[in-house]
């Protein structure tokens, strides 16, 4: 049994510490956060001023630097959760405590993503914003997805 209990907990350093090296590479341009929506010519035809540009580029790095931590927090929880499934008899109520807290974690990003998708939307103008949804971005969940995978208007 300690054998076993060593091997987890070496297996959960490993999944741990390879969580750190892709939450990085993540931020950088694909996963929550990430992403080529900003290169994407349906955004170019907003025709963003100087000044919204450097505001939609502090917003976005403020919500990169915000969101770290929770992909961490998620990434952990993940690879954790995973070493009590392959336990021989894992245990009920640490998987669904565990889940509990991946769905709190998963929460705070979507809460966390509205939060920015609005202040994103308080930047344009009604032009440009009808212009973003003539285009089908900025539905939410119907139009592309910002913060699992496909990007947003974070990304570089």
């Amino acid at each position: 049994m300690k054998k076993i209990n060593i091997f987890a907990v070496a297996l959960l350093l490993l999944f741990a510490s390879a969580t750190f090296v892709m939450a990085g590479q993540k931020g950088k341009g694909a996963g929550i956060g990430g992403g080529k929506w900003m290169k994407a010519s349906k955004f170019a035809c907003l025709d963003l001023t100087t000044e919204q540009s450097e505001k939609v580029r502090a917003l976005r790095e403020t919500r990169l630097k915000e969101m770290a931590p929770l992909r961490a927090q998620l990434h952990t929880k993940r690879a954790e959760l995973r070493l009590l499934w392959l336990q021989t008899n894992p245990d009920p109520a640490k998987i669904k405590a565990l889940q509990k807290e991946i769905l709190g974690l998963r929460g705070q990003v979507q809460n966390k993503t509205t939060d920015y998708r609005l202040e994103f939307r308080n930047i344009l103008t009604s032009e440009q914003l009808t212009k973003l949804l003539a285009q089908g971005l900025g539905r939410g969940h119907h139009g592309p997805r910002w913060g699992k995978g496909s990007g947003g208007p974070w990304s570089k």
